[in-house]
Parts: C-alpha cells; structure tokens; sequence
C-alpha cells in the first residue's frame, strides 16, 4: 500500500485516512521481514522535536507518522494539504487489538507503565480481546534514560516471546527514542508508542466522549482534567501554526524565486 505523505514541520505525515491506516499496521503485523513502527504526532510533539535533536530523528526515522491532533489537521488544510483524519494512539490501539483477534493466532506484548496498570490492562485485554494473546508485559525502572544493557535486557525479553505487537506506553518523547534506540535490537514486526492508552485501557484515566473526539477538543478534556501537567505543552499549539504559517510563505517565496530564476535562464 502506497503512503502519500505530506511534509509539516519537517516532519512526513501521513495522509492515509484512519481505515487505510489500521489496514496498514495490521498487514504490518504480519510481516516478519524487519521491525516498522509508527508514530503519532500533534502540534507538540512536532514543536518538542525542534527542540530535542534524538525525537526528530525519532520521528523521521519512523516507517508511519499519522496525524494525532486537530493542529495538524488545521496545518494541513493551511499548507493546501488533504489530511482530514485524526488518528490518535488510544485510537489505533483499539482498531488494530480488534483487527488482530479477529484474525486470531496473533499475540502482543505490552511495555511501560506499572505492574499494577499492566495488571489491568491484562484483565481488560482478556475481556475485550479473548482470541489475541498477550505475549509478555514489562513495567521498565522509572527513568528519562537506559543504559545500552538495560536496552538490550529489554530487547532480549521481548523477542523472547515472539509477538506480532509490541505497544510501548513510556510516553513521548520517551517512548520514540526507545524504539529508535533499539530498533536494531527488536525482531518485532510492528512496534507502536501509544502513551496515554495504557492509562485509558487500565481505567485509570476516563476516555474522552466521542463528541468531544470528532470536535477535536481532545486536548482541552485532558488539559481540564490535569492542568497542572499539560498547561505548558498546550502553549506550542499556537506556535506550531506560527511555524506553519512562516513555512507556507517561505515555500511560496521560494517557489517563485526558483520560477523566476529559471526564466532567465531561457
């Protein structure tokens, strides 16, 4: 399946709507040829990313980055692109989870979060997906780095039990460098950073309504229900569009310049 991407931020975002986006991650799971990954990328996490050198290349380096919030939608719709759908971590998690155990003989490993939360999600896996197998769970040491043996420990636990999935709920940026750390270490078909799902999936966390989803207020819900944390991450909207704005100029600038320039030299 061709992917057209679109380049926002000096990132490529994908503009595969969400239908297409689970059917490629799932056929991704199937495929043991090397280890792909996808990422999810909001106006914070693009703005964070020119701000830490190891995400962006996190992120470029990524096999699929999909449109995790309305920013890049609006972005796209700026910079006369066709990206309409959001496809949020959360969101995917539970496509591709219902996709694989419909198919059956399919396993996943989670990593991150806390052996409790790992121990609801296991419950809630069992209710909700009975026919795909949870391969392992890990609750790593709370800590921004790893150590190149600590990675390698983790790598070896997780090819040990041979999943088709391996979701990683450490966080971003955390979460993106990990595997772009350990990507030559992995012998997982599809890996996926999907952060807050472990917390909604664990029930620690209450899921959006979908209303409020489809109107793409998803990070004012969160902002009202943790202020204290996500306050400042909200202040790099506006100046991710700032970015946008001053990219689509620059472009155009360019482009006129390159047409100017090559009527001359007809």
């Amino acid at each position: 399946m061709g992917v057209t991407t679109e380049l926002i931020r000096d990132l490529r975002v994908s503009a595969l709507p969400f239908s297409a986006t689970t059917e490629l991650l799932v056929q991704w799971a199937d495929e043991r040829d090397r280890m792909r990954y996808f990422a999810c990328v909001n106006a914070h996490s693009a703005e964070t990313a020119h701000r830490d050198p190891s995400f962006m290349t996190a992120l470029q380096e990524a096999d699929l980055l999909v449109a995790d919030g309305f920013g890049v939608i609006l972005a796209s719709k700026l910079l006369r692109g066709q990206i309409r759908e959001r496809a949020t971590g959360p969101d995917l998690f539970l496509a591709v989870s219902d996709a694989l155990d419909k198919k059956g003989g399919r396993s996943v490993f989670y990593l991150g979060a806390s052996d409790a939360t790992l121990q609801k999600i296991r419950d809630e896996h069992n209710r909700r997906f009975p026919a795909l197998a949870i391969a392992g769970t890990y609750a790593p040491p709370f800590r921004q780095t790893f150590a190149p043996d600590e990675l390698q420990e983790m790598a070896d636990l997780v090819n040990a039990t041979k999943p088709d999935v391996l979701w990683i709920g450490l966080g971003a940026p955390k979460q993106e460098k990990w595997i772009a750390a350990n990507r030559e270490r992995l012998r997982v078909p599809l890996c996926g950073p999907v952060g807050a799902m472990f917390d909604y999936f664990a029930g620690n966390v209450p899921m959006p309504p979908r209303w409020i989803e489809r109107a793409g207020l998803h990070w004012a819900y969160r902002l009202a229900k943790n202020p204290s944390r996500l306050w400042r991450r909200n202040l790099d909207s506006p100046l991710f569009l700032a970015h946008v704005l001053i990219d689509r100029v620059w472009n155009a600038h360019s482009r006129k310049s390159g047409e100017a320039g090559n009527q001359q030299n007809r």
